[in-house]
């Protein structure tokens, strides 16, 4: 009967690792157990400000043991123990360690043992920024779009980028690697009793969102993609997989060696893995369009579509979208905040350091009862902080965060990004502070359900799962006054190991499907926060002022980071991006601008793209890496600042105009101040016909439609027009006045524009001197105009000075 069926579902979490051993009638929590890994507790393995954060697996061999052991004693031993069917594991992620070809983590081999970069490298580990930036330059160059499944941006915490930055970073390693595995992958291959790395059963959660492997690609990417890249890459991907595995199916069954250490049987059917909070959302009863927010020291935020519904569907930004990723015949699409509870602990931590310090000082009290006060300490601390936050007066202008303390993840994955507190005074005490940072957590959560309602996905709601959501109303009311949408509970307290035990449920045959067992193990809700109304005006302000903060923080950050040490020299737009730059140092020097009052572009006609000025950058701090590539409709194809607002102008102009690669738009004085009359600037001499044989143009001020849309993109338009009203051609006269406005030239190339510029305000200049010297001053002679401009560039040309 299925009363005497029991099923274990093992969660391995940042700080620990818990076993739960559940009934799978009813979803009942027989026993439950947790293992704190002891070397990650000490710090060793990791160097926070360098961000890195590597794992033992013999801690993690440990935990299982022991927690899978403990479970099956609380639960009444033996008789328990025989009825058990089925474990299955999820791990945080992406985790991936570096394993011989028999499968071994290098760690666990003789050499290797406390060498970090042979451990599993920690989903927050960071280390890999380079390698990330690398691989999202590198994937622009293939027909095939490799991350189109990814949201579009490779991230650091994955795969492939900590990968290759191991391979790198050691030698001695790199060497000794044969295959690089997932930890919620070799979990279930070590239980199963693996001992060649081939056998190891990829699922299909961790190979889609982390890995590039989709369906369309049949597997990964090829070899070329890899070995393009960098060759140590070369011919690893046939040294990993093709197929995967969801994970309601089977891995194997129990080895005997583990069915021994266990105290179970080798009948125990092993299910595949998956990652924390795709099983934690299955735990919490999912339904379609429901965000699935498993927060805890991180926020990963799940949702599942029906398969069918999101044919042509992307969404950007997002950390993947895979088919059975989390149910079977449903797309699982996956988000998340790289800091959240890691924030709060963060601030905890400052608060509380004196006496951590003195409590770890003292020799009155033994190691266990101080860190036992130093726990009720911090639990104290966010308690208090809390309700006295919450007792606070809302105010528009109060302390205002970003949170990005360990970079971000969704959306548009940026690990290189910081936190950011603003608005603090002497006024300004520890709740204020708090307040500001569950403000923010909130704010980053909403960016989140705005992306994907952006990008047509419905979000009807929000399931609260993890630590967080079960901790603290202080932080779920007020994210549900932010989101504008009611948040329910989960009332099952391990809710990423009940969610692994429904997969063993299925795996082991007790359930036909995830949905059967959702059904007959899930255990509901026990809270529902609902949206306070009266708050909504005031938190869409605040949400505008937190965007604003980010982006100068983003700004900001972009300033300080050497991007050309994070991209790699084939950067194929890194000759538009130099020659953009240097054009635009030429400005200032020749006079041409005063502070920001100015912009170049240069273009690349086979790439259809195009290199501008970002925004208010003062040209001291301009770089080549600073400029902004956009495509000719006027997109932003890369860059992480604001482009020139005269964008869409540079984009018309190059769509309609071949044969220019070059734009530069100024407020020179005397070109401006012709512009400004309106008037086109007569041909008075003989260094004007060095360079036309015509007036300079002066185009219209737009009428009040065209000035009432879109006008940069208007702007474009109106000078091609007057071209072809006037009979011009664009490629012999290369500059133009707009009226009431200021000077555009172009060129074949952007430092022939910025020649151009100059030449425009001289000419502009000895135009205004000439007339005022004779307001009579006739135009210069036909004769002379075609002497001077066909001595330098007709046929015969000869000219130069």
């Amino acid at each position: 009967m299925i009363n005497d069926k029991f099923v274990i579902g093992v969660d391995y979490g940042s700080d620990s690792v818990r076993s739960v051993i559940i009934n799978a009638a009813n979803g009942k929590e027989l026993a439950s157990s947790v293992y704190y890994y002891p070397r990650w507790q000490q710090g060793l393995l990791c160097d926070a400000p360098n961000n890195q954060f590597r794992q033992h697996p013999l801690d993690h061999i440990s935990g299982l043991e022991v927690t899978i052991k403990e479970c099956v004693k609380l639960a009444g031993g033996d008789a328990i123990a025989r009825n058990i069917k089925g474990i299955s594991v999820d791990t945080t992620g992406s985790t991936p360690v570096a394993v011989d070809e028999h499968g071994v983590p290098l760690a666990l081999t003789p050499g290797f043992e406390e060498n970090p970069n042979a451990m599993f490298i920690l989903w927050k580990d960071h280390t890999a920024v380079k390698e990330a930036a690398e691989i999202n330059e590198h994937a622009t160059k293939f027909p095939v779009n490799y991350l189109k499944y990814v949201g579009g941006i490779y991230s650091s915490e994955w795969f492939w980028a900590k990968l290759l930055h191991i391979l790198r970073a050691d030698e001695k390693v790199r060497m000794a690697t044969h295959s690089w595995v997932e930890h919620c992958d070799w979990i279930p291959f070590l239980l199963t009793g693996g001992t060649n790395a081939a056998d190891i059963k990829r699922g299909r959660c961790s190979a889609g969102h982390k890995a590039l492997w989709a369906e369309e690609f049949d597997g990964l990417p090829p070899d070329e993609f890899f070995s393009s890249l960098d060759p140590l890459l070369s011919g690893f991907r046939s040294r990993l997989f093709s197929k995967t595995y969801t994970a309601d199916e089977p891995a194997g069954t129990l080895s005997e060696e583990w069915a021994e250490r266990l105290g179970l049987s080798t009948d125990v059917i092993v299910g595949t893995g998956a990652f924390d909070a795709h099983m934690g959302a299955v735990g919490g009863q999912i339904e379609p369009y429901y965000l699935s927010k498993v927060m805890g020291t991180s926020t990963c935020d799940i949702l599942v579509a029906p398969t069918n519904e999101m044919d042509g569907k992307l969404v950007r930004g997002i950390c993947g979208q895979v088919n059975g990723s989390v149910i079977p015949g449903m797309t699982g699409l996956e988000a998340g905040q790289s800091a959240f509870g890691d924030t709060y602990a963060w601030f905890k931590n400052i608060l509380a350091w004196p006496l951590q310090n003195l409590l770890s000082q003292t020799k009155l009290i033994d190691r266990s009862t101080a860190e036992a006060l130093e726990l009720e300490l911090e639990n104290a601390i966010i308690t208090e902080l809390s309700k006295q936050a919450a007792l606070l007066p809302l105010d528009e202008i109060n302390e205002l965060a970003v949170d990005w303390f360990n970079g971000r993840r969704t959306p548009d994955a940026n690990q290189m990004l910081k936190g950011a507190i603003t608005g603090l005074s002497l006024g300004t005490d520890a709740p204020r502070m708090f307040r500001a940072l569950a403000e923010a957590t909130c704010f980053g959560a909403k960016s989140i359900v705005d992306r994907f309602v952006q990008e047509g996905i419905p979000v009807k709601g929000i399931i609260g799962i993890g630590g967080v959501a079960k901790k603290s109303p202080y932080i779920m009311q007020m994210m549900a006054d932010v989101l504008g949408m009611p948040i329910r509970i989960h009332q099952f307290e391990h809710t990423c190991a009940l969610g692994a035990a429904m997969f063993a449920a299925v795996a082991s045959g007790i359930y036909p499907t995830v949905e059967e067992a959702m059904v007959a193990m899930g255990r509901g809700f026990d809270a529902e926060y609902f949206p306070n109304i009266e708050l909504q005006d005031f938190y869409a302000l605040r949400y505008k002022k937190y965007k604003s903060l980010g982006d100068f923080v983003a700004s900001q950050v972009a300033k300080s980071i050497d991007t050309a040490s994070l991209i790699p020299h084939s950067d194929k737009y890194q000759h538009i991006k130099q020659s953009a730059y240097e054009a635009n140092m030429q400005l200032p020097k020749l006079g041409l601008v005063l502070f920001t009052f100015g912009n170049v572009s240069a273009a690349d006609r086979e790439l259809g793209v195009f290199a501008i000025k970002p925004s208010g950058v003062p040209y001291e701090d301009l770089s080549p890496e600073k400029m902004v590539i956009v495509d000719f409709d006027g997109n932003i194809i890369e860059g992480d600042l604001r482009p020139s607002s005269d964008t869409k102008t540079h984009a018309v102009l190059y769509k309609h105009w071949e044969g220019i690669n070059g734009i530069v738009h100024t407020h020179s004085t005397f070109g401006t101040a012709w512009a400004q009359s309106q008037r086109c600037i007569p041909i008075f001499g003989t260094t004007h016909a060095d360079h036309l044989t015509v007036d300079i143009p002066c185009a219209p001020p737009m009428d009040d439609e065209m000035i009432k849309g879109d006008y940069e993109y208007e702007t474009g338009l109106q000078i091609i027009d007057h071209f072809k009203k006037l009979g011009l051609d664009h490629k012999e006269v290369e500059m133009v006045l707009v009226g009431n406005h200021a000077p555009f030239t172009w060129g074949k190339t952007a430092e022939k524009a910025v020649y151009n510029s100059a030449v425009l305000e001289t000419v502009a200049h000895m135009a205004y001197l000439t007339e005022q010297i004779n307001n009579n001053a006739p135009r210069l002679k036909d004769a002379l105009i075609k002497k001077h401009f066909e001595r330098k560039h007709g046929p015969d040309s000869y000219y130069g000075q």
